[in-house]
């Protein structure tokens, strides 16, 4: 089947060069990038662009001999692929107009193939990039809709299919280069944690709260459980989240949220210890960012123990005390 007219395909001379062509545009992107000048802040990009636009320019229908279901399936899969990276090439380079029209491409492309495990990563990766991009242009309801329609594609590959769904740059990967079962599954989880992530601040800015609440608390325990996370970023997010069971007199979600915050805060690692004069500049400033979310960090718990107090007075001034409310009040702190 489609493995077989892969390997072909691969096989044939312009093989090698596709895969090193791909991998080059890659490293430019996510590696060189990184080094590039101030006044020259995309010149590792545009440089991958390039790259990738001679690979779509590459990326033709079979002819008609070799043509069949698998090799139509195989060029747009890997079509859909570079309309992806191209799609998050110029969104990074702040053309978003440009980058949309790619990532609806990828979309369109793909669309006959999303519950491909070679494709679905593929498909929900362009939606998750398509709500970020539309959430940053402040249209929050089309940012929905393709989230939640990454969230929906997810939910039934997964139910229905379940194959661990190939890395995106695995459609030009060798054979034997191709990532393991696990590391595929890895990856997946990790690209539908983003579309949670993103969707939990799409509900916020809609005035959503309840959901949004859900859906940040669930991307915090998926960060945990596949251990993808920042920890002082992560610590924060769970601190920000107790301010909402706070403000609903769930104290003791709020306080599992600070408690938890603190424990991965400390993860980041101690801060140094040296004499100031001894620090450079770049360590100085991680310290002070550390004891600026610190601070952050302290503020949350301040909140939670001043709202309780108030709590408590309230429930003990009323004339005729429910005390089973005061108990579950008491329970919850203890």
């Amino acid at each position: 089947g489609l493995h077989l007219v892969r390997d072909k395909m691969a096989g044939r001379e312009d093989g090698p060069e596709l895969r090193l062509k791909y991998s080059r545009a890659v490293n430019l992107s996510e590696v060189e990038s990184k080094r590039d000048p101030e006044n020259e802040p995309y010149r590792s990009k545009y440089a991958a662009r390039e790259l990738l636009k001679e690979l779509k320019a590459g990326q033709r229908a079979p002819a008609d001999e070799e043509r069949d279901a698998d090799a139509d399936g195989l060029w747009l899969q890997r079509l859909g692929v570079l309309e992806l990276q191209l799609g998050l090439n110029h969104a990074e380079t702040e053309e978003l107009s440009a980058g949309e029209e790619h990532l609806a491409k990828c979309v369109r492309v793909l669309e006959a193939f999303k519950l491909c495990p070679e494709t679905v990563s593929v498909f929900i990766q362009a939606e998750n990039q398509l709500g970020i991009l539309w959430a940053g242009l402040e249209e929050m309801e089309k940012a929905k809709t393709y989230l939640e329609d990454a969230e929906a594609l997810y939910n039934q590959y997964t139910k229905e299919i379940g194959t661990p769904p190939w890395d995106t740059h695995e459609h030009f990967l060798a054979e034997e280069e191709r990532l393991s079962e696990q590391e595929r599954q890895k990856r997946f989880e990790k690209v539908y944690t983003h579309t949670l992530y993103y969707l939990a601040q799409v509900y916020k800015h809609l005035d959503m709260i309840e959901k949004a609440a859900w859906y940040c608390h669930t991307t915090l325990q998926r960060q945990l459980q596949f251990t993808h996370y920042n920890p002082v970023e992560w610590a924060i997010n769970a601190a920000t989240l107790s301010q909402y069971y706070i403000t609903e007199k769930r104290y003791m979600e709020g306080r599992l949220c600070l408690a938890a915050s603190n424990v991965i805060f400390n993860q980041a690692g101690a801060v140094s210890s040296e004499s100031a004069a001894e620090e450079s500049e770049e360590e100085r400033d991680r310290r002070d960012q550390l004891q600026q979310k610190k601070a952050e960090i302290a503020r949350c718990w301040i909140k939670y123990c001043l709202n309780l107090l108030q709590d408590s007075r309230k429930l003990l001034e009323v004339p005729e005390v429910d005390l089973g409310l005061f108990d579950t009040l008491r329970v919850r702190t203890t």
